[in-house]
């Protein structure tokens, strides 16, 4: 097993520092503009995305019409009693509305999130989930759902102060700034408790704290098989008066999986990042380092498998009975390690971004080989194990390719990609598509011609159906259920993002946005591609992407500005594009002036760059294809627009 390289903290924050500052250097250079007027007639792919993003547009205001009041909260009951299921469903309805804005949608959309998003706080503070507008007690599996949409908001409005403000308390909560909050030990540099929150960690667990989840783990497997009395998940509901069991298997679940630290805290670090992109303080890339270095050296305590619990003295195992596994959402849970590869793939993203340095991605990366060092061939088909417990792996299932289309994507390496490639020699074999990450990874390497045309089309559909939905909703709002609202919301975004932006989706576990590049809409000084304009990356490699840009308004120009990455963390070298040569033939045959229009003469022309972003003047009715050279993570990632800088 791979042994991980540890950095004293002196030496970390310097390297932290110096990156900072040679990142800051190459964000000063000049803004360079290039002219694309070549006309072009409106390919499938374009007609298709704007037509998504319109329909998206109304979808959207027809979703908060229906579920949301005047004020801002959302359409549910009146008191709300619950413990374990909170606000992390309805702000998760609403994690497409910047996030459509951020890609060209309408402005309307952004102001009703941020409405939703004061109401919902407002709501569930009435309720007593919610203390200083954040989760009181809670665990980042669910945390991180919530939380998703918070993390959009500073795309369209980086000077915010309320939600800068909001996103520098939030942090404070856990990086030990927050005296009311003390979710962080400083010195062991780990969580204090799997729940934790404004209030700070959750050292012991009630019934009510389980409440209605009980109901659904009847259905699953015991999290722990040595409770006397106890042999059958029924415990999960039977709480009768001579018999309490399902007290008692809260009790044994609390001495045991309550106190101290799990890899499913590692969500926490888009919250943390997210203060650094508002604030640009490298404390935050210390803290997130830092936090991941541990875990790092957890798991290279237990030859090489990350353990799923430690104590608050920072043994493993220390209220397991020495075992590594046995964890709040870890080895033996429902999920499986599936959550701490999540986990720590979440968390070595962020610290590839806020670093430039892929090498945080070695922790997932272990946990995935390691899982397929015990895999074995069934029924054809090689699986891994998902689970380990007293009987040793097992449960299982195929690998997700989603997590190493993850990992190829920040890194992109040779080596990660012939993981890719595996999988799609696999689908191959098989003679099915692998699903939509493998169908997406085909097309930006050419292989999958007519993928943007038909997932446009899917989603076009799905967004109607689920419109016809919304507008027959006639239930009442005492009947609803907390998870009604994530599947009824109709912002879907994932072909758009990978289409689009050349990005990954959004994993509802906590994710930010990662993207080859985002647009601006230069003569509107707003974030998003401007109005009638599309695009399409449709190829990436580690120093080149290519895209086509299309103005489909045939009257009017417009600007669209490109900026490398979600952040503006990459550095644009240069850029081969096609303009219409000075010297053009004449507009007709003059000996025939009914035979039509002569095709305009066009020629390759190419800029330097040396900037995290550009512009292209786009004429009416005009497109390019556009080839642009690399520079991956040279510049400091932070909200702040291209000309702002």
């Amino acid at each position: 097993m791979k042994r991980f390289f540890h950095l004293r903290l002196t030496t970390l924050f310097v390297v932290i520092c110096s990156l900072s500052m040679d990142r800051n250097e190459l964000s000063a250079a000049p803004f360079v503009e290039i002219r694309c007027d070549a006309q072009m007639v409106p390919p499938e792919w374009a007609l298709l995305e704007r037509q998504l993003i319109d329909t998206l547009n109304g979808a959207g205001i027809e979703f908060y019409n229906t579920y949301v009041e005047k004020e801002g909260s959302i359409r549910y009951k009146e008191r709300y009693e619950s413990g374990m299921n909170s606000s992390d469903d309805l702000y998760e309805a609403f994690k497409g509305f910047s996030l459509h804005t951020a890609m060209g949608g309408s402005d309307e959309l952004n102001r009703l999130h941020r409405k939703a998003w004061e109401g919902i706080t407002r709501q569930f503070t009435r309720y007593g989930h919610i203390y200083r507008e954040f989760d009181s007690n809670w665990d980042w599996m669910h945390h991180g759902e919530g939380y998703i949409d918070f993390y959009t908001l500073g795309f369209i409005e980086p000077k915010d102060a309320l939600f800068r403000d909001r996103s520098v308390r939030f942090a404070a909560m856990y990086i030990g700034e927050d005296p009311e909050a003390p979710n962080w030990d400083p010195e062991l540099k780990q969580m204090r408790a799997s729940m934790t929150g404004s209030r700070g960690p959750l050292m012991e667990w009630t019934k009510r704290d389980w409440i209605p989840t009980n109901a659904n783990l009847v259905y699953r497997h015991l999290p722990f098989d040595d409770i006397p009395g106890i042999d059958t998940t029924t415990a999960w509901i039977n709480d009768h008066p001579k018999n309490d069991v399902f007290a008692k298997l809260v009790k044994v679940m609390s001495d045991r999986m309550a106190k101290g630290d799990i890899p499913l805290n590692l969500t926490a670090t888009p919250l943390i990042a997210n203060a650094y992109f508002y604030t640009g303080d490298t404390k935050y890339v210390e803290w997130v380092t830092d936090y991941i270095s541990r875990w790092e050296e957890l798991t290279e305590q237990n030859n090489g498998i990350t353990p799923d619990n430690v104590g608050l003295s920072g043994k493993i195992g220390e209220y397991m009975n020495g075992n590594w596994w046995g964890g709040y959402y870890g080895w033996k849970w429902v999920s499986g390690g599936s959550h701490i590869i999540r986990a720590e793939l979440t968390a070595g993203k962020v610290a590839t971004l806020l670093t430039g340095d892929p090498r945080w991605l070695d922790l997932p990366r272990s946990q995935l080989a390691m899982l397929r060092s015990y895999g074995k061939v069934i029924d054809g088909e090689f699986q891994v194990p998902g689970r380990y417990d007293d009987r040793g792996w097992h449960r299982y299932r195929g690998e997700s390719p989603s997590d190493y289309l993850h990992l190829w994507f920040m890194t992109q390496s040779e080596s990660d990609w012939a993981e890719i490639e595996r999988f799609i020699d696999a689908s191959r074999e098989s003679g099915e598509s692998g699903g939509e990450d493998l169908e997406w990874a085909r097309f930006i390497k050419g292989k999958n011609p007519g993928f943007a045309e038909r997932a446009l089309r899917e989603d076009l559909k799905t967004v109607i159906r689920k419109i016809e939905f919304i507008q027959k909703e006639h239930g009442d709002p005492e009947t609803f259920v907390d998870n009604k609202w994530i599947f009824f919301e109709p912002m879907k975004h994932d072909s758009l993002i990978r289409l689009t932006f050349g990005g990954l989706p959004l994993r509802v576990q906590g994710e930010m946005l990662y993207s080859q590049v985002r647009y601006f809409d230069g003569d509107r000084k707003r974030a998003g591609l401007p109005p009638d304009v599309a695009a399409l990356v449709t190829h990436i490699e580690k120093d080149l992407i290519e895209l086509e840009v299309v103005n489909l308004n045939a009257f009017e120009p417009r600007q669209l500005v490109i900026q490398g990455g979600a952040y503006g963390e990459h550095c644009f070298d240069s850029v081969v594009f096609t303009q219409v040569a000075d010297v053009q033939p004449p507009v007709r045959d003059i000996r025939n002036p009914r035979s039509g229009m002569i095709e305009q003469a066009l020629f390759e022309n190419s800029k330097a760059l040396n900037a995290r972003a550009f512009t292209v003047n786009l004429a009416p009715g005009s497109g390019s294809k556009l080839s642009i050279k690399i520079s991956r993570y040279t510049s400091k990632p932070s909200f702040d627009f291209p000309w702002d800088r």
